[in-house]
């Protein structure tokens, strides 16, 4: 179970840099 959770929370890395990355590239 422990595997699971690690891949959601580095799904949920990826994603939050994913949004910083996007808003970085608007301004």
């Amino acid at each position: 179970q422990s595997e699971v959770e690690e891949a959601v929370q580095e799904c949920r890395n990826a994603e939050e840099k994913a949004k910083k990355a996007i808003t970085d590239a608007a301004m």
